[in-house]
C-alpha cells in the first residue's frame, strides 16, 4: 500500500499520462487518508483531481480520519500527518509526499518515502512516461517549485541527458 498526500496527487493527475490510473499501476494500491482527500475536494473548483481520483480502481479514499499522533500534528500539516500515521498504522506502507520537512520525519520513522519526481522516474523507467523533461516542465508551468539542479538530476537519472565531465 502506498499513502499519497495532496500536492502529489495533484501534480501527478496532471502529468502523468492516464493521469491517476496510471499510479496504482506503478506502486499498487494507493490510499488516501480522509484529511488529503478533504484537501482535495476543497480545491475541486481549481482542477478535476478530487473528481479523478474518487473513480479509480486501485485508489482507495479512508473514510475516518486519521488518530494523528500529537507529535506529527506539531510539526508538520494536516495532511502530511495523517499521511504519515496511516502509513505507520497501516505497518508496511509508502508514503507519496513532497515537502522536505514531511519527507524527513517520514524517513526517520522508517517509512520508505517517494515524491512526485520519484513516481515519474517510474513512470519513465517502465515506459509509461515518455519525457521526463516535459512532464517537468508541465510541472513548473503549474507552479511546482524544483531547484534546478533536481530537475537536472531527475532527466539524467530519466536517462534524457549524459551526466557532465
Amino acid at each position: 500500500m502506498t499513502v499519497i498526500n495532496t500536492s502529489p496527487a495533484i501534480h501527478l493527475h496532471c502529468v502523468l499520462p492516464g493521469g491517476l490510473n496510471t499510479l496504482a499501476l506503478l506502486v499498487g494500491q494507493v490510499t488516501v487518508p480522509k484529511e488529503v482527500g478533504q484537501e482535495l475536494a476543497a480545491g475541486a473548483d481549481l482542477d478535476t483531481t478530487w473528481q479523478e481520483i474518487q473513480n479509480q480502481i486501485g485508489i482507495v479514499i479512508r473514510n475516518t480520519p486519521a488518530n494523528i499522533h500529537p507529535l506529527l500534528s506539531t510539526q508538520i500539516d494536516l495532511g502530511e500527518a495523517s499521511v504519515i500515521q496511516t502509513a505507520l498504522d497501516h505497518g508496511d506502507a509508502a508514503v507519496i509526499l513532497d515537502d522536505l520537512k514531511a519527507r524527513r520525519v517520514a524517513k526517520t520513522l522508517g517509512l520508505s518515502v517517494t515524491g512526485t519526481l520519484g513516481v515519474l522516474l517510474q513512470a519513465k523507467r517502465t515506459g509509461l512516461l515518455p519525457s521526463m523533461t516535459e512532464a517537468i516542465t508541465k510541472l513548473e508551468q503549474r507552479g511546482m517549485w524544483l531547484s534546478s539542479s533536481l530537475a537536472a538530476k531527475a532527466i539524467q537519472l530519466a536517462g534524457e541527458t549524459t551526466p557532465m565531465p
